[in-house]
């Protein structure tokens, strides 16, 4: 593994070689060079090599990098040769094949370069470059590993580029400012891997197409030595996006005569990546990322034939993450390693996040010694957000057309079935003490959730009750404000008051299912200058409007299915009636609460209270 890990640093080194910066003034090869070391050498690895200089020609043989790690690891690149055109750039030549060999302990790989239509031109001056490269194709293959300084026989593998194309622009003016954008044709690759010791083997291959990039850096000399802070203040910046039109994979993997076989792809996508010094002492980073349709197909079997499958689709996916943190970052602290959420907040910290997808399909099927099962998942979509700053949070979701399937023989009632219409969530929450009170919501709706009939049946075996879909809402709103910030230690202490309540208004409440019915809405305001009226509780000035439909032949029912004594249905009915009066329509209840703010109560005009 560590020789591995070791080629992808292999690989990127080889790529900041080839494109680390109009030609303004003369740059010669001696000052390429040493743009070269210095850039190798700020990553913490050391250069060595063998050189000879003739007439404009500069000639690198030998050249190494070396790892200092655990174990110390040796990159030898070969040869590399810098001319001067005469025209004040520099064109840096590679063979069109060589060796690369990385040797990490008592592990060495040894890779082949290849190269077509290499090209790569270097233009500027000194502390101020333009690299502008080309590859009609590059390719990097295995073709030899040793482990513990043993062969390893039949392991391949292959990395190939075509069509890149690509500039880098470096300078150094206090920072080391670097703007790339390079063009990819299509990435490929192919693996062969094996392990006779277990009898497991492992191939893939697959492709990326259309690949580019453009990436804008600043970096403060010596960065590892700063503070946040000091780099933010010092120029650090960093910003990037990443497209491509696809991506393809299949794979197989065996051990043992266990085998895995697979495949997936997806349509075009983009990341794009933001650090950006923002206003206030705040650094302002956000990463999003979207791509789709994904498909993903898994077949797996073992020896004992059991067997599974895995069908996986997303019409779209989407992610974004937003930060705000505070420059000083590093000063929040509480001690032991413990930041201080509350100073941290106030310094301005903010934090969202957002996940959203279209067109889910996924389904699982197995066979496992002879029996059978499967589950499957449906969406139409979801989006869920979070956001938290000092003034709000915010917990936010919605669904539409989900179902939920599971079958095997291990469940003693039958298959499983689940579905939910349409499903949302809007929560909003001020974080912060005000003299004056702040708007708060608390919204959530499940839509037509229907339960397959072996889950009715497990408490309505002869189906009295009638199976409608579920519906639920419960949508309020108010005005309120904290007495005890929310963050700090004293929140939570016991017999605190820690906010005051001053409105409350009931949008709507709806609870329907089992032909039942149960729907509202209300409004109330809150005196906090009296607290006597209700034991502690603001006196509320406003009025409740409540119709229940079905309730006397849902108690009817249960009392005829066993789940409800009679004695307690009577006791329902009687308490049901102090509240509520005859609506119109049948087996229809109302109820109309009135709190006058002075201590009443009335229900339906009589006096509670």
């Amino acid at each position: 593994m560590h020789t591995l890990t070791r080629l992808c640093t292999t690989t990127a080194l080889a790529a900041a070689l080839m494109a680390t910066s109009p030609a303004w003034a003369d740059v010669t090869a001696e000052q390429v060079w040493t743009d070269w070391q210095e850039m190798i050498e700020s990553s913490g690895a050391k250069v060595t090599y063998d050189s000879a200089a003739d007439d404009g020609i500069l000639t690198i043989n030998d050249l190494v990098v070396t790892v200092d790690d655990t174990p110390k690891t040796d990159i030898r690149l070969g040869a590399v040769v810098l001319q001067e055109t005469g025209d004040g750039s520099d064109q840096v030549l590679l063979p069109a094949s060589g060796p690369i060999v990385i040797q990490s302990g008592n592990d060495k790989a040894t890779l082949e370069q290849r190269n077509t239509g290499f090209s790569l031109i270097v233009s500027g001056t000194a502390g101020d470059m333009i690299y502008r490269y080309a590859a009609k194709e590059f390719s990097l293959s295995l073709i030899e590993y040793l482990k513990d300084n043993t062969p390893s026989d039949g392991q391949q593998a292959r990395v190939t580029l075509n069509n890149l194309t690509g500039a880098l622009h470096a300078r150094m003016t206090g920072l080391r400012q670097l703007e790339q954008n390079f063009a990819l044709g299509k990435l490929s690759y192919a693996l062969d891997l094996n392990n006779p010791e277990k009898e497991e083997t492992f191939t893939s291959e697959g492709s990326i197409t259309n690949l580019q990039s453009d990436v804008n850096v600043s970096i403060p000399e010596n960065i590892e030595t700063l503070t946040m802070t000091e780099a933010v203040e010092n120029g650090l910046n960093l910003k990037g996006s990443l497209r491509y039109n696809d991506i393809a994979a299949r794979f197989a993997y065996a051990e043992n005569s266990d085998t895995v076989i697979g495949s997936g792809e997806t349509g075009s996508g983009s990341l794009q990546i933001s650090f950006t010094k923002g206003n206030d002492g705040i650094v302002d980073a956000s990463e999003s990322i979207s791509f789709g349709p994904v498909r993903l197909r898994l077949d797996g079997e073992a020896k004992s034939n059991d067997t599974f499958t895995i069908r996986f689709a997303l019409d779209q996916l989407g992610a974004r993450l937003d930060l705000g943190i505070p420059e000083n970052f590093e000063t929040f602290n509480a001690g032991y390693g413990n930041t201080s959420l509350l100073a941290l907040m106030d310094a301005g910290f903010r934090a969202g996040i957002n996940l959203n997808y279209d067109g889910l399909n996924g389904a699982v099927s197995f066979r496992k010694k002879g029996e059978t099962g499967s589950m499957s998942a449906v969406s139409e979509m979801l989006d869920f957000g979070f956001s938290m700053s000092r003034e709000m949070l915010r917990v936010s979701s919605a669904s539409k057309g989900t179902e939920f399937n599971l079958e095997s023989v291990d469940l003693p009632i039958g298959a499983i079935r689940l579905a939910v219409a349409q499903t949302l969530q809007d929560i909003r929450l001020p974080l912060n003490t005000t003299p004056d009170p702040r708007p708060f919501i608390y919204h959530e709706e499940i839509r037509d959730l229907a339960i397959s009939d072996n889950l009715w049946a497990m408490f309505d075996r002869d189906a009295q009750i009638p199976r409608t879909a579920i519906t639920y809402v419960l949508n309020v709103s108010g005005l309120g404000n904290w007495l005890i910030d929310p963050f700090a230690p004293e929140f939570d202490t016991p017999g605190n008051t820690k906010g005051q309540l001053h409105r409350l208004t009931l949008h709507e409440l709806l609870l329907s299912g089992a032909g039942v019915e149960l729907a509202g809405a209300g409004d109330f305001t809150f005196n906090n200058d009296d607290l006597d009226s209700y034991d502690g509780m603001p006196a509320p000035k406003g009025n409740l409007g409540l119709k229940l439909t079905g309730g006397n032949h849902l108690l009817d029912t249960l009392v005829k299915t066993g789940l409800l004594r009679e004695g307690t249905a009577a006791s329902l009915r009687l308490a049901l009636g102090l509240f509520t009066v005859k609506g119109e329509g049948d087996d229809t209840i109302v109820s109309h609460i009135e709190a006058d703010g002075k201590g009443e109560l009335l229900a339906n005009g009589k006096r509670l209270k």
